[in-house]
């Protein structure tokens, strides 16, 4: 998969620990964060890395992708690895997703565990850190940098710290992402699905992404393209399909005796299908609805010729708590611990 690509197999907000023994100071921060950032603050650093450490109900869903179990012929019990996809998708169900820490905003000159010190007993190497120093300690946080312990530094007295910390903040979750995913992109380069790797897509999607509010999304297989959520957790599905596999609905619906004007439009590229049931699943005395399975297919040249479409509010087979498992939940329920 490329390396300039940053279209990861899925991605959602995660939270942003701020430690400063200052609590003038993090109430100042917290007045100028931007409002859809989840974040938590802490003066002690004890407690702070407590919550860091903290092991999830759940493991994270990088691990829940992948599985062993023995293969082999003749019960040699070789120990095999298998990838998941249909672990993603289902990650939307998981309330707890948002708690991931993504990113640590340290101070360095506090009692008891200075910054530094924090940093270097984070023991997940994904998480990204922020050092927040004075002037005086600015060739410590270099040394500290050049030494990979921590991934920026900030000199908490300059004009523009808030902003800077708000870049760094933004830059370093796609870089935890880019982390977290890296052995799943790994293993979908054996044989990815090629719309993953192609720039028009990506663009496309950022670009639906931006339009619509669209906070998180999850890799689906089937048809190929994105399982995606609003803040408030209304869903969309976005489908990305090749020539090839626009041919193979095509050939199923003739196979399965679809009306002749529903493989034309299939065969003709004016529709696509998004068959979340198939006539085997009807009674014998219901007519498979046709119309209803079908959407209008949106032409799109990349590397490839695709085609595409945004369909709000899809039906989907999981078990989603549109009340209490997106993002928006999750920020409120931050403010009431806060509080």
């Amino acid at each position: 998969m490329s390396e300039s690509t940053r279209l990861f197999p899925y991605y959602f907000p995660t939270t942003v620990v701020f430690v400063d023994d200052n609590p003038k100071f993090l109430r100042s921060l917290a007045l100028e964060l931007p409002e859809d950032l989840a974040y938590q603050t802490f003066e002690n650093a004890e407690a702070a890395l407590a919550r860091i450490e903290r092991t999830p109900e759940v493991p994270p869903l990088y691990q829940r992708c992948f599985s062993q179990y023995a293969g082999g012929q003749g019960g040699s019990g070789e120990q095999l690895i298998h990838l998941d996809l249909s672990q993603i998708e289902l990650e939307i169900s998981n309330r707890e997703r948002f708690q991931e820490v993504s990113v640590v905003v340290v101070d360095f000159d506090m009692p008891q565990m200075n910054g530094l010190e924090l940093c270097r007993r984070i023991t997940d190497p994904r998480i990204r850190k922020v050092l927040f120093t004075g002037v005086a300690d600015e060739k410590i946080a270099v040394q500290a940098f050049n030494a990979g312990i921590i991934d920026r530094f900030i000199i908490k007295s300059q004009p523009d710290a808030v902003e800077a910390v708000r870049r760094a903040v933004l830059e370093l979750q796609q870089r935890y992402f880019e982390a977290i995913s890296e052995t799943l992109r790994a293993t979908l380069m054996l044989n990815p699905p090629r719309f993953l790797t192609d720039p028009a897509v990506e663009g496309l999607f950022s670009e639906l992404r931006e339009a619509h509010k669209l906070v998180e999304y999850y890799l689906v297989a089937k048809p190929g393209g994105f399982l995606a959520l609003t803040d408030e957790g209304e869903l969309f599905r976005f489908v990305v399909l090749s020539e090839s596999e626009l041919d193979a609905q095509a050939n199923w619906a003739a196979a399965q005796g679809a009306p002749e004007q529903i493989v034309a439009a299939l065969r003709e590229r004016r529709r696509l299908g998004y068959f979340y049931e198939t006539p085997d699943a009807y009674y014998e005395s219901d007519e498979y609805a046709w119309d209803e399975y079908l959407v209008p297919a949106h032409r799109l040249e990349g590397d490839g010729v695709w085609y595409h479409a945004l369909i709000a509010s899809p039906p989907v087979d999981i078990d989603f708590d549109d009340e209490a498992a997106h993002y928006s939940a999750y920020l409120d329920r931050l403010d009431t611990d806060a509080a």
